[in-house]
């Protein structure tokens, strides 16, 4: 093994200069696995992806044996996390928790190629969103939000995540069904959590985001949820119609979020993360929290089948992003 390779092995480890001898028993911690894990999030902390995902990094690291952590680096669309685990360890302990936004920021950005620089592990979960206004907002349906946008274009601003976020072109998707569009201000955040918060301020008027991150505010009297984006009513909202049920007829988009390692990560790694994912989400307190955050639990069955899905899904945005004239920054 070459120091070189040692080292990069080591970074992230520990905080101290160690020099190792490569023994047999050295080469045997190796081959079962890194001792510590991080899981890179690409979203700020406090939001319902990234307590769902902390608890299964708790599955995780119970059925792996080992310490794994959560490192959100939200911003930039996904692009500062991506690039951190691809400039990461290949050792299997760096591992990118990729939403199916970053999918689309491939296609604005040109500044990667997910199956050429990951390998997957698995899609974890699929979540509809929440599109909600202000309590105090003028606007207590979804049809009387598109008739404010069509009376008076591009006075009402919406925030989302990043250009190209999941939570941005939902806002696309739903102007694209109606002629001459919907004129609204794009307001871009590093996560859709700070979105929320904005529209609590009342420095913007409306924005969709994931349900955990919104539910409480709703419950505390700060939000209003005028329509959920799924093909169903959300369980959790069951008096909240679809965005179809409220005038956009033909609209669902549910985001949705797996994980994946470096391309040079081993196979026998890969292997290892795959068995314990498939472990972790059958974990009941996994299974708990992706209900309390509003999502639904939707694991591939195999890595391959979630390269497949996700091979599809850049042929569809690449489509998008040609059509709504998406450029990059």
């Amino acid at each position: 093994m070459q120091l070189s390779k040692l080292r990069r092995t080591l970074t992230g480890l520990t905080a101290a200069v160690v020099l190792v001898s490569i023994t047999p028993m050295a080469m045997a911690q190796t081959a079962s696995g890194p001792d510590t894990y991080k899981i890179v999030v690409p979203l700020p902390a406090g939001g319902g992806v990234d307590v769902f995902v902390r608890k299964l990094g708790e599955a995780l690291a119970k059925n792996l044996n080992k310490t794994v952590i959560v490192d959100n680096k939200p911003g930039a669309a996904g692009m500062i996390a991506v690039q951190a685990v691809t400039s990461g360890p290949t050792d299997g302990s760096s591992i990118l928790y990729m939403h199916s936004g970053i999918l689309t920021v491939q296609e604005i950005t040109g500044r990667m190629n997910v199956l050429r620089d990951f390998k997957p592990i698995g899609k974890v979960s699929s979540s509809p969103h929440v599109l909600v206004v202000s309590a105090t907002s003028p606007y207590a349906t979804l049809a009387d939000l598109i008739k404010a946008m069509q009376s008076a274009p591009n006075k009402l601003n919406y925030g989302s995540g990043g250009k190209g976020s999941p939570t941005h072109l939902m806002f696309e998707q739903m102007d694209e069904k109606f002629p001459g569009g919907l004129k609204a201000t794009h307001v871009p955040f590093k996560g859709a959590i700070e979105g929320v918060f904005a529209v609590v301020s009342g420095s913007i008027d409306f924005v969709f985001a994931p349900p955990g991150a919104v539910i409480e505010q709703m419950k505390a009297g700060k939000l209003r949820a005028l329509a959920t984006t799924g093909a169903v009513r959300m369980p959790q909202l069951p008096n909240v119609p679809t965005v179809a049920e409220g005038g956009v007829s033909n609209y669902q988009d549910e985001p949705w979020g797996g994980l994946v390692v470096p391309a040079a990560t081993p196979d026998a790694q890969v292997n290892r993360l795959v068995s314990a994912l498939k472990a972790a989400v059958a974990e009941p307190a996994v299974m708990d929290m992706i209900s309390k955050v509003g999502g639904k639990l939707e694991v591939n069955p195999t890595p391959a089948a979630f390269a497949t899905q996700i091979r599809d899904e850049l042929v569809v945005n690449k489509a998008m992003v040609v059509k709504l004239g998406l450029k990059a920054p």
